[in-house]
This record gives C-alpha cells, structure tokens and sequence, in this order.
C-alpha cells in the first residue's frame, strides 16, 4: 500500500492538534483547580475579616451601651442619693419644729404648775415629765436621722411616724389638762 503523503502529514497534524488540545485542558483543569481552592480561601479570609469587623462593631456598641448605662445608673443614683439627704433634712427641720413645740409645751405646764393646787399641780408635773420624756427621746431621734445612711432610711423614718403620734397624743392630753384647770 502506498501511503499518500499528504495523508500522512495529516494525520500527524490532527495527532497533534489533539495532544495540544488535551495538554492544554489537563492545564485549565488543574489551573482551575487551584483557582478554585484560591477562591475559598480568599472566601474564607474575607469572611474571616467580615466577623473580626462585626465583631470589634458589636464589642464597641456594647461598650457604648455599657458605658450609657452605667452613666445613667450613676445618675439615677446620685438623683436618690439628693432625694434621700432632701427627705432627710426636711424631717430633721419638722422633728426640730415638733421639739421646740414640746419646750413651749413644758414650759407652759412648769408656769401653771407653780399657780396650781397641791393636786392639780401633781397632775400637771406628772404630764410634764411625759413630754420631758418624748422630748429626750425626740433628741436621740433628731441624732439618729442626721446620721441615718440612705439604706437605714426606710426604718428610721417608720420610728418617727410612731414617735410622732406618742407625741401628738401627749399634746393633746396635756393641751386637754390645761383647759381643765384653767377652766
């Protein structure tokens, strides 16, 4: 058989040609490879960077929150802590009102007493030492409330409400008494 020349060179051309094109898609095939993998982990670094920045985000709103927080907790405690030492002195000023009733009051019934009978001035002397009494106790109560902390507030005021109405109760006797006798 004669082989046509021709014939030959061309099916060393097409061989060729073939072997060309199969190199070359072993390259893109094994280039795409790594361009993929090159993909993730750039994917993943950006991802990576994404969180980080989130994250520090996140932490520097939570610090700001924090911070806002505490400031106005700082407030609220400073604006109690005003409204205790307020309520505080108004109550010393009224209980200091309240003792300098009870001196009037002893006062009056240690004048009466030297005008009064034997018996009406026992009587009177009696209710004085009452209030010579409460007023005592109403001093040891004007101590405690100007040194009384915010949190011992609550059951130092309590004792001053019973305090108050001991008081306003021996007023109203001894006031009662003094009309009697001046009666």
């Amino acid at each position: 058989m004669i082989k046509h020349p021709l014939t030959l060179t061309r099916i060393k051309q097409t061989a060729g040609t073939l072997m060309l094109v199969a190199s070359l898609a072993l390259v893109q095939a094994c280039g795409s490879d790594n361009k993929n993998e090159s993909r993730t982990e750039d994917a993943l670094e950006k991802t990576g960077d994404a969180i980080s920045a989130d994250t520090k985000d996140a932490t520097a709103e939570a610090r700001e929150d924090l911070k806002e927080t505490g400031d106005k907790a700082e407030a609220k405690s400073d604006e109690a802590a005003a409204d205790f030492r307020r309520e505080r002195d108004e109550a010393v000023a009224k209980m200091n009102v309240q003792k300098d009733k009870l001196d009037a009051k002893i006062d009056e019934l240690k004048a009466k007493a030297d005008k009064q009978s034997d018996k009406a001035k026992a009587e009177t002397d009696r209710q004085r030492e009452k209030l010579e009494e409460q007023r005592k106790e109403l001093g040891e109560d004007i101590d405690h409330a100007k040194n009384a902390t915010a949190d011992a507030w609550q059951d130092v005021k309590s004792g001053f409400k019973q305090a108050g109405r001991e008081i306003g109760d021996a007023f109203d006797k001894a006031g009662d008494k003094l009309k009697r006798d001046n009666d």
